[in-house]
């Protein structure tokens, strides 16, 4: 049988790195396998919620170039749709269906109605707090008789909770962890269906897995526990699970607790707007919890589809750091044509309002800039000294002179440079740079001393290109109406 993955969000807020990751491996996993990577909403939780979540989580895909093969997806024009054979793919327009197979469950004796009220299950739990139990359903109403739970079901609200077996061992084959066992005695009889007629996640899940044909499910570590009620309920109805494989979670930078907000994990589309590159952030995650059994740190998407195996996951959780992810956008910026560079820059130039004055001249300040970006969120800290003049200042003063030099010596070399180079119209790098160092040299002076206040004076920053690089781009007018600027 073909492979066929899901992810199955629960539209309450934005994609975040942890689910992000879920999904590269599902993705993953599905292209190494010649497989279906399916998008299904869960949104059987009514009260949580957010409008506007699922358009969002399927654009962060989209950015992330992992659309569904089947599912729930964007169309051309960016709208929500589906696409596949085993639609609606959202929970909440399946509600018939899931009543019909809880229904089937109370026929076949695995599933019962429970009446009982909100406050009297409060003070059960309380109860069992007290008595240093741990709180669980006390079956109550588990032993109805038909006619009476029929009865009460036509004035009375009600639930439908699975009937476990008593003292059941349940075995599974965890294609990450190995062998997990559990007791059904551990586990409550929770509820399936509820009041509302909407279905929990328990039942929704098993449901559309079996009729979606989900041959495998990737998901958290934190979901184990539930694994006993899934394998019961498959049981239950005499269908076959698919194969489970739960992934570590990922830690946040100090590998001591999982990654949170306060770590900076934000939304997805959060590292769009940053400037960071997808497939800089596909490199770093798909490395949190996965190891190609190599030393090497870079892969295309296609190359990772062919190394991904399921068998290369690790049970341990690993942390995700953000200096890495700092690194790895740095390299991937690297290897961008420098046209792209300058796409990439136009966008948060145009939000700090800076204009470069011709294309050409725009692509030359991202060839400069191109070894030095870490992210394009950078571009206004480090670019905007080409497109606008330094605001002459006391600070530009103090920062212009060298350690060791006063004012009046640093105009004096100033001075020096200015008069060089206004006798001189070969504005290339390497003659700029051999014209000035012969001069320094012929001088007796030191390149410090000179070219310090020469980069300073151009860009109003301790932190920017070098002299020659400065000088070089701004071009000679520029460069010189900048320098006598300052003494001025």
């Amino acid at each position: 049988m073909s492979v066929r993955v899901r992810y199955a969000p629960s539209p309450t807020g934005d994609l975040h790195l942890g689910s992000l990751r879920t999904v590269i491996f599902d993705w993953l996993f599905s292209r190494h396998e010649g497989g279906t990577f399916i998008l299904r909403i869960e949104d059987t939780d009514r009260n949580r919620l957010v409008e506007g979540a699922v358009q969002r989580q399927l654009e962060a895909l989209a950015w992330m170039d992992l659309n569904p093969d089947e599912g729930v997806c964007l169309d051309d024009d960016g709208n929500v749709t589906e696409k596949g054979p085993y639609g609606p793919y959202t929970q909440s327009e399946r509600l018939p269906l899931y009543k019909d197979y809880a229904d089937q469950l109370m026929v076949s004796g695995h599933a019962y109605r429970c009446f009982c009220t909100a406050e009297r299950l409060e003070e059960m739990r309380t109860q069992q707090q007290a008595a240093g139990q741990i709180p669980h359903y006390d079956q109550r109403c588990r032993n109805l008789s038909k006619e009476e739970s029929e009865k009460r079901a036509a004035t009375e609200p009600f639930v439908i909770r699975h009937a476990l077996p008593n003292n059941v061992s349940v075995t599974i084959q965890d294609v990450i962890r190995g062998e997990l066992t559990f007791n059904s005695k551990d586990v409550e009889d929770y509820v399936l269906l509820k009041s509302d007629g909407f279905p929990t996640y328990h039942l929704a899940n098993i449901v559309d897995d079996h009729l979606m044909k989900i041959t495998h499910v990737l998901r958290g570590e934190e979901w184990i526990p539930s694994t006993p009620k899934n394998i019961l309920l498959y049981q239950a109805f005499g269908w076959e699970p698919p194969l489970y494989a739960h992934v570590p979670v990922i830690l946040g930078p100090d590998g001591k607790h999982k990654l949170s907000k306060r770590d900076g994990d934000v939304s997805v589309i959060d590292y769009k707007t940053k400037g960071y590159l997808p497939e800089a952030l596909f490199n770093v995650l798909t490395f949190v919890g996965w190891s190609p059994g190599t030393e090497e740190e870079f892969f295309t998407k296609e190359e990772l589809e062919k190394r991904f195996t399921l068998e290369r996951v690790q049970k341990s959780p690993g942390a995700f750091s953000f200096d890495r992810l700092d690194y790895v956008n740095g390299w991937y910026i690297r290897q961008m044509l420098v046209g792209d560079v300058a796409e990439h820059m136009l966008p948060f130039m145009e939000k700090a309002g800076l204009k470069a004055k011709t294309p050409e001249y725009l692509l030359t300040v991202a060839r400069v800039l191109q070894e030095r970006f870490k992210h394009f969120d950078e571009t206004e800290e480090i670019s905007w000294f080409f497109f606008k003049r330094p605001e002459i200042t006391e600070a530009l003063r103090q920062l212009v002179v060298p350690k060791k030099l006063d004012w009046t010596t640093t105009q004096e070399n100033l001075r020096f440079v200015h008069d060089i180079l206004m006798n001189h119209d070969d504005w290339s790098h390497d003659s700029l740079h051999d014209v000035l160092i012969t001069a320094i040299a012929k001088a007796e002076k030191k390149n410090g001393d000179v070219l310090w206040p020469i980069r300073a004076a151009l860009t109003g920053v301790p932190h920017s290109p070098g002299s020659f690089e400065m000088l070089n781009v701004l071009g000679k007018e520029e460069s010189l109406a900048r320098i006598q600027s300052l003494l001025s």
